[in-house]
């Protein structure tokens, strides 16, 4: 095994055993209330995850607080959440698919440590759109992109979801901003990190914990 590949595996350990020790000295997060946020459709939302991938993805991303994402919707007059990531299947799938729930269970102790949502300054009409657009690739049922390629817009990872969700109606909500890994074992590219979206300034923090 390479050097590098061992470096990194002595980290993710030691992160998750320090992860492990942190909630059985001090117990999961109790459910976090939502009730006082007001959310509206094309807010993003970030949670920092307590697994290894989530660790993986901290670890590649030396900037980052967070390690997914989501878009706000609204279905039937309720604010939900589309969003895609590997490991979250519903018990008839067989694959990783994009995926619509409520923001509590987004945040839910056993995915979430840390959490914000955020909002685009300059134009609610962005947003709105975005969402749709989020609707949209829903219904088409797109596939979590394992191998987190850019150029192919078949497969999505949960940034590139979002981004490409505001770029479809005009919006490039990462300013351009990409995040180049080299040396990383596995995984050596140019990514959308959530960093590279939450860190621009045309959107305001409308809720962390």
């Amino acid at each position: 095994m390479k050097k590098a590949g061992i470096i990194f595996l002595v980290g993710l350990i030691f992160s998750c055993v320090s992860l492990f020790l942190f909630f059985e000295c001090s117990g999961k997060k109790s459910n976090i209330d939502l009730s006082t946020v007001r959310f509206e459709e094309g807010d993003i939302i970030f949670r920092r995850g307590i697994g290894a991938k989530s660790n993986a993805v901290l670890h590649a991303d030396k900037n980052g607080m967070y390690s997914h994402a989501g878009i706000i919707v609204k279905r039937d007059s309720v604010f939900m959440v589309i969003h895609i990531t590997p490991g979250e299947r519903e018990k008839e799938e067989n694959e990783d698919k994009i995926k619509i729930e409520l923001p509590e269970q987004f945040f839910s102790p056993e995915r979430a440590q840390y959490g914000a949502v955020i909002r685009l300054k300059d134009s609610l009409e962005y947003s709105v759109n975005a969402a749709r657009e989020a609707f949209r690739l829903l219904e088409e049922g797109v596939l979590f992109d394992h191998d987190y390629l850019l150029e192919d817009s078949g497969k999505m990872y949960c940034t590139e979801m979002i981004w490409r969700a505001y770029l479809s109606v005009g919006k490039d909500i990462t300013r351009g901003q990409r995040s180049k890994i080299e040396n990383f074992p596995m995984y050596s590219g140019t990514y959308i990190f959530p960093s590279d979206i939450f860190d621009n300034d045309e959107f305001t923090l409308i809720y962390k914990f």
